[in-house]
């Protein structure tokens, strides 16, 4: 899966509870960052993948779900 648009993609991962804490504050399970392309998700996927849940994205205004394809990064 390549990204060759200009646009920031929206990446929202969500992590297990018992991992959140390494991550976020306030409880949280969830964050957004805003990536340059979609190998810079995946790269994310690949580095915390033991502690994230689910994984999808906004690319060219479609939300795609990354968790199922972090195998292919």
């Amino acid at each position: 899966m390549h990204q060759t648009s200009t646009d920031p993609i929206v990446a929202r991962f969500t992590f297990t509870s018992e991992r959140a804490s390494e991550f976020l504050d306030d409880g949280r399970l969830v964050t957004q960052i805003d990536c340059d392309s979609v190998e810079e998700v995946m790269t994310y996927l690949d580095q915390f993948g033991d502690a994230i849940v689910d994984c999808s994205a906004i690319v060219d205004g479609k939300v795609v779900n990354l968790s199922d394809h972090s195998d292919e990064a």
